[in-house]
């Protein structure tokens, strides 16, 4: 399973460190058409967006979150602060289960 970043440059190398390919984003544009690029890679189990860009895309990113289908798309915290739904929360909203 690869798994994939959109972020700010920061984040993108930051996570680059450790093996992870991205695309640098500074608009809602470009992260839109980083994440589809993305979710239409084969492979790909888990997208990571940075909070900046999931906030800049709000509705839009939710929807990417609940998907069904992989690859997963989850928001991380990047250089403007922390965030992002824990685990147990998004499991719950995409499987309908508590755990």
């Amino acid at each position: 399973m690869k798994i994939r970043v959109v972020g700010d440059i920061i984040t993108v190398r930051g996570i680059g460190f450790a093996g992870v390919d991205g695309a640098v984003a500074e608009t809602a544009d470009e992260a839109r058409a980083a994440i589809r690029r993305f979710l239409a890679e084969p492979g790909v189990g888990l997208v990571l967006v940075a909070q900046s860009l999931a906030a800049q895309l709000g509705e839009e990113f939710d929807e990417y979150k609940i998907r069904k289908e992989m690859p997963l798309v989850l928001n991380i915290p990047d250089r403007t602060g922390a965030g992002g739904d824990n685990i147990e929360n998004l499991v719950q909203k995409t499987l309908g289960i508590r755990v």
